[in-house]
């Protein structure tokens, strides 16, 4: 048995360093987007440094005008300010938090099982869900992250019933809400009523409130300063006034919606075909049923699949209730519990008998060989190889050097047309990547001349302007945007006046253009 031990615990850490090696490989070489979402929280995390102000609000919701707490600006924080800024630290830090998460699960469970902490750390190591967010830096894409710690914490509180484990799990459902709040929401109520459930006293349960209070904090000190703006708005939301979410969908075009999520969602719990799924996790739900009516009341004393099961069903009757449509990035973390219940019940099998040993080793090799053939081809289609996304790092660099080096160290204006109109992205590219390489900024840089402020305290960022000479090149980046041709022709309407020089086709969708006064272009072609 022991032998047996240690083999899934070698399997489980070769699988944490393969997925760590899979997920570095698919972004290596600033393979990865920056669009509105990074290029605006790159923006404000910018702002944090240079104005040295520290924020009571994070990101913006699906509701506009209501944002979630700080925390994500924070987490991200350290990695901005060692690598100078770049986005690459970004997106590994997600990369490693995501293996030290699964880590501290597995340092919890083997407490208890450390067949189950293997099985656990295996399949979560291998997750897809775990890649697919691991491709981009995005708050919901953390929310995966935090839904492991919180099982975590949560298991680990039942296993000592300290006022500290009780305020930390407190405190981990209010980060959570700060990460993706459409998600994080269901965390504290959860944990309540989990552990009223589980009879625990009044005074740990204050530690509970308090540490889940103590994340509000922020986001209620904004509110006192700005007369409660943000309340006003959820307010309207919830009375019907507001239609920011969308139209209310009837209970049968809910099931139908959430019917089809929850398909998804089964999928990307695991690598292997889902012709193969069909037959493994019913097969699973079947045995845990069995298990289940055995234990009775005991299996109310099984941590692990008690949480994961309930965690799992408290969160598909949340999203039943909800009248509005559940966007996708919602639900990414339901894969986390659903998962860990599967492996609970392979546990359960495993220690069996040699034949439920020797299924559990073929299921994680089938899981196993599933993963490493579908990122080998990701990474044959996409390491080192050109990107065909416009929003990409590495297109958007190329655009942002070639501007300067047809500047030639001369001053320059730039402007941005991009689907999402704000130029979140190349703000922060010019401010970063052109002033470490090239050692100066653009006098101007907007989505068009002459606009109104849209980033608060912007102005303080750019230190290194050069100032422009009459007749000096203006600089277009243009995204393509077939969609609003008409809009698209516009804002080309307000450079009329002025003649292309040259231009510089990165792909098919990301073009710059070089443009100068035409009176000047046409002297020189005299």
């Amino acid at each position: 048995m022991k032998k047996e031990i240690n083999l899934l615990t070698i399997i489980f850490f070769v699988s944490l360093a393969i997925s760590l090696l899979i997920k570095i490989l698919s972004v290596w070489g600033n393979n990865i987007p920056i669009t509105y979402d990074q290029g605006r929280d790159l923006v404000d995390l910018r702002q944090m440094i240079v104005t040295h102000t520290p924020r009571l609000v994070g990101p913006t919701t699906s509701i506009n005008g209501v944002l979630l707490g700080p925390f994500y600006y924070y987490f991200l924080l350290l990695p901005f300010i060692i690598f100078g800024g770049n986005p690459m630290a970004l997106m590994f830090w997600q990369i490693i938090w995501f293996q030290i998460s699964v880590v501290l699960l597995w340092l919890v469970l083997r407490k208890k099982s450390r067949v189950l902490a293997n099985v656990v750390g295996i399949l979560l190591s291998l997750l897809p869900t775990g890649f697919y967010t691991a491709r981009y830096f995005w708050n919901a894409n953390v929310m995966p992250i935090f839904t492991i710690l919180f099982i975590a914490a949560l298991i680990y509180l039942l296993e000592k019933r300290t006022l500290k484990r009780s305020f930390l799990v407190g405190f981990i459902s209010g980060l959570s809400l700060q990460i993706e709040a459409a998600f994080g929401i269901i965390f504290f109520p959860f944990a309540l009523v989990y552990l009223l459930f589980k009879r625990f006293p009044i005074k740990k349960l204050l530690a509970l409130f308090i540490g889940f209070l103590i994340t509000l904090l922020p986001q209620v000190l904004f509110e006192l300063r700005h007369g409660f703006i943000m309340t006003k708005i959820l307010f309207d939301q919830v009375t019907g006034r507001g239609d920011m979410l969308g139209t209310k969908l009837s209970l049968s075009e809910r099931l139908t919606e959430r019917g089809k999520l929850l398909i998804d969602i089964v999928r990307n719990t695991s690598h292997i075909p889902m012709e193969v799924l069909n037959i493994i996790y019913p097969s699973l739900i079947i045995f845990g049923i069995i298990y289940i009516l055995k234990k009775k009341k005991n299996i109310f004393s099984d941590t692990a699949i008690t949480i994961s099961l309930f965690l799992f069903v408290f969160s598909c009757v949340f999203y039943l209730i909800f009248p509005m449509q559940v966007k996708g990035w919602y639900i990414l973390s339901l894969t986390i519990p659903l998962v860990i219940f599967f492996a609970v019940i392979f546990e359960k099998i495993y220690i069996i008998n040699s034949f439920g040993k020797l299924l559990v080793f073929l299921v994680i090799l089938f899981t196993i060989t599933n993963t490493l053939k579908a990122h080998y081809e990701y990474l044959r289609n996409n390491l080192q190889k050109p990107s065909n996304d416009p929003s990409s790092l590495i297109n958007e660099i190329q655009a942002v050097d070639w501007v300067y080096q047809e500047a030639n160290g001369e001053a320059f204006k730039t402007y941005s047309y991009l689907p999402a109109i704000y130029d979140y992205s190349f703000q922060y590219l010019f401010w970063w990547y052109g002033t470490k390489e090239y050692g100066y900024q653009p006098e101007e840089i907007s989505y068009l001349p002459n606009q109104p402020i849209y980033i608060q305290n912007g102005e303080l960022a750019w230190t290194k302007k050069k100032t422009t000479k009459e007749g000096t090149p203006v600089f277009l980046i243009i995204q393509g945007d077939s969609e609003h041709s008409e809009r698209f022709d516009l804002w080309m309407g307000n450079f009329s006046k002025l003649c292309q020089v040259k231009e510089k086709v990165i792909i098919d969708s990301l073009k710059v253009s070089k443009l100068s006064s035409c009176s000047k272009q046409l002297s020189i072609t005299k």
